[in-house]
């Protein structure tokens, strides 16, 4: 348990002003680091659901991955033409590939590789793009985002463990529970409270905008961690890897982000 806490202090220690960099930094930076995740956590996503009974294709993923990442740092909307077009072409690349494979359960193995796309890339790839809007419009939405994550995870934790008793999905997440939940969602709201307060977080935003963004951080980014421990239970599993001592893997960390960041970008371009 003391080593666990440590190796948990020491990733926290290096990665979190790692990241908050990253994100300051932006441009080139950010889009390394973004691409280093999506293709560590679509690894990881493609090797938990590896059986005798199933086999995802770990290359077309990354190459997907990749696609995605130039889209989305091009600012190239979901709607466009050429997102249509990659997703076409992968779908039939990948039925054909298959096709010459001598495994098991085809369509099991194409269903997992195409939803792993869908589920990291695609959902995580916004970030990209929120990160551009802080440029264009000088916010730091992406900052308050992570930080929301962050403090949401934290408080939920704490208060889960310190006044946690009834659960609130025992089937899925059985450490979880309802005074954790609303702790995050708290948690989340103060980070977005103190931002627009200090005129952090960009001056286009007000506090019906904190309010949503509250609701996307403390609410969605909640069920996005509910969403992998599905995933992970369905495939019988404690963590999506081991690559982060303490944390687990990639995917474990980056969880709530994968419903948080498309949300936070479909928001902000409907309304902004």
């Amino acid at each position: 348990m003391a080593d666990t806490l440590s190796s948990r202090m020491f990733v926290n220690t290096l990665g979190i002003p790692g990241i908050l960099i990253m994100i300051w930094l932006g441009g080139l930076w950010f889009t390394i680091f973004t691409s280093v995740v999506m293709l560590l956590a679509i690894r990881e996503f493609y090797q938990i659901n590896s059986t005798q009974d199933s086999s995802p294709m770990l290359w077309l993923g990354w190459i997907a991955t990749l696609g995605i990442v130039m889209m989305y740092d091009n600012s190239i909307a979901l709607v466009d033409n050429y997102l249509i077009i990659s997703i076409i072409g992968v779908v039939l690349v990948g039925m054909a590939v298959e096709l010459f494979r001598v495994k098991p359960n085809p369509t099991r193995n194409i269903s997992i590789t195409f939803f792993g796309i869908f589920y990291v890339p695609i959902l995580l790839g916004t970030l990209l793009s929120l990160r551009q809007m802080d440029t264009d419009y000088n916010s730091h939405l992406t900052f308050g985002l992570f930080i929301s994550i962050w403090v949401c995870d934290s408080a939920a934790y704490l208060a889960g463990r310190k006044w946690g008793k009834k659960k609130i999905c025992e089937r899925i997440s059985p450490k979880k529970t309802v005074v954790g939940c609303v702790a995050g969602f708290i948690g989340a709201g103060v980070v977005f409270s103190v931002m627009i307060a200090t005129k952090v977080l960009g001056t286009q935003f007000g506090w019906i905008d904190v309010a949503m963004f509250t609701v996307i951080s403390g609410v969605f980014g909640q069920m996005g961690d509910f969403a992998e421990s599905l995933i992970k239970r369905d495939v019988s599993v404690k963590d999506s890897g081991s690559f982060l001592p303490g944390h687990g893997g990639v995917l474990d960390r980056f969880d709530s982000l994968l419903f948080a960041s498309p949300l936070t970008f479909v928001y902000v371009q409907l309304f902004f």
